[in-house]
């Protein structure tokens, strides 16, 4: 009766780990990635250098759209 009981307790836990491996391997065949075909295009190398027309532009729509520049937030909240 000793055996049947400490047997038991390795048999529940066996049980327990098949369970949760049928569940996680059921769940990883279920959970796949579909890779956009496009993806090429956002994993292409940057540019050697800059485009400085491209950043004067941004920092002119940064100018006209925020209510304080930059350089004014940065020297009113104290850094330089």
């Amino acid at each position: 009766m000793d055996i049947i009981k400490k047997s038991m307790f390795v048999l529940i836990l066996l049980l327990v780990v098949v369970l949760a491996w049928i569940g996680s391997s059921i769940y990883f065949q279920n959970s796949n990635i579909d890779i956009n075909p496009n993806a090429n295009s956002y994993t292409s190398q940057i540019k050697n250098q800059f485009d400085l027309a491209e950043l004067e532009m941004i920092t002119e729509r940064t100018g006209k759209s925020f209510p304080v520049s930059p350089e004014e937030f940065l020297s009113l909240i104290g850094r330089d």
